[in-house]
């Protein structure tokens, strides 16, 4: 089976954008194959997604400076929370498992995210919230965070007063 059939036949594993660059990359060391000075070509490129969520809620991301970018993962285990806070820079996040309670503080409005939901939380501090893990199982959550350069992930607000939240 050629290099080319191989990495066809792993598309499902490898991102689109990682096929194309592996598929170039297959194709250079093919040509340079041809030529007096034969080279061995590199590997393919794998891409493995983590997580993956969808989100019907409508969302803005801005930047109007210099970024500090974060990809991570965030375990809360069963009954711990987070406690109020707000966020300085963008966050993106997927729920890998589990389910997080949010409570928004501006409305105590409850809602629950769960495995396969995504959420964008809104910035600043008129943005207060609170999240809680209120299952038995602990909430994984792979997060991309969009800071200003030298901010922390979120800032500690004051309870606004959600009897929800308990």
């Amino acid at each position: 089976m050629s290099v080319i059939s191989l990495l066809l036949a792993r598309r499902r594993t490898l991102g689109r954008a990682a096929l194309a660059v592996a598929l170039c990359l297959t194709a250079a060391g093919a040509a340079d194959a041809a030529g007096p000075a034969a080279t061995a070509a590199p590997g393919p490129i794998a891409s493995e997604t983590l997580s993956e969520g969808d989100s019907s809620l409508p969302f803005k991301v801005d930047a109007d400076g210099p970024r500090h970018l974060v990809y991570r993962k965030a375990v809360i285990p069963p009954g711990a929370a987070t406690g109020w806070h707000y966020h300085v820079g963008a966050e993106i996040a997927v729920i890998k498992s589990g389910t997080l309670t949010r409570i928004n503080g501006a409305d105590c409005t409850v809602r629950s995210i769960k495995p396969g939901d995504a959420l964008v939380e809104p910035t600043g501090p008129d943005e207060v919230h609170y999240g809680v893990n209120r299952g038995t199982e602990p909430v994984v959550l792979y997060i991309t965070d969009v800071l200003p350069t030298g901010a922390p992930f979120s800032k500690p607000a004051a309870d606004p007063g959600c009897p929800t939240a308990q």
